[in-house]
């Protein structure tokens, strides 16, 4: 059974290594494949992921989640919007191993954190930026209820605020390699 929790301050740097280290990182990151992704070292990940995603009074303006498979650690999750207009959030997931991915665990997480920013955030709408490379991901973001936007520019100018749109408005991959993925 899947379940969700609160990742803890002292879990941050195994969510690193799942994101950086893991076999599954060069499916999402890194060269050769995703060159405009690199992957980050413990010091970029701790500028990107700030403390406050493992605190609980952070939960305002994103968090890290731990995804369990019956009682094993099987990846994270991640949303935040303190860069989006109210209701939004922006949505995250990596797992650990290959051996966890194209089960389903991923999409039934994602589902699951909706459900919970919905009735304990009031947040309604999602976006989600994959890679145009990575359709494995794309695929289960379609069973998770996500749709690719046709005019993302002007979705990313709906979904951020301005004065986040400069530093956020291309996502991880750039602008043109980027799918733009909501659930309203």
């Amino acid at each position: 059974m899947i379940n969700i929790r609160h990742a803890r301050l002292d879990e941050k740097f195994k969510t690193y290594q799942w994101l950086s280290l893991s076999d599954t990182t060069s499916m999402h990151m890194g060269k050769p494949d995703y060159p405009e992704s690199p992957v980050p070292d413990w010091d970029q990940f701790q500028e990107d992921f700030k403390d406050f995603y493992f605190q609980e009074d952070g939960r305002e303006r994103g968090l890290v989640m731990i995804i369990t498979l019956d009682k094993e650690e099987i990846g994270c999750l991640c949303y935040a919007f303190f860069h989006l207009q109210p209701g939004r959030a922006e949505l995250d997931i990596w797992l650990k191993a290959q051996k966890y991915c194209g089960y389903g665990h991923g999409t039934r997480a994602l589902e699951m954190m909706m459900e919970y920013l919905k009735n304990d955030m009031n947040i309604n709408k999602f976006i989600i930026r994959p890679s145009k490379k990575n359709l494995p991901a794309m695929k289960s973001y379609q069973k998770a209820g996500f749709s690719k936007v046709k005019d993302k520019k002007a979705v990313i100018i709906e979904y951020l605020l301005p004065e986040y749109l400069e530093e956020y408005g291309d996502g991880d991959y750039g602008f043109e390699n980027t799918f733009v993925m909501i659930r309203e």
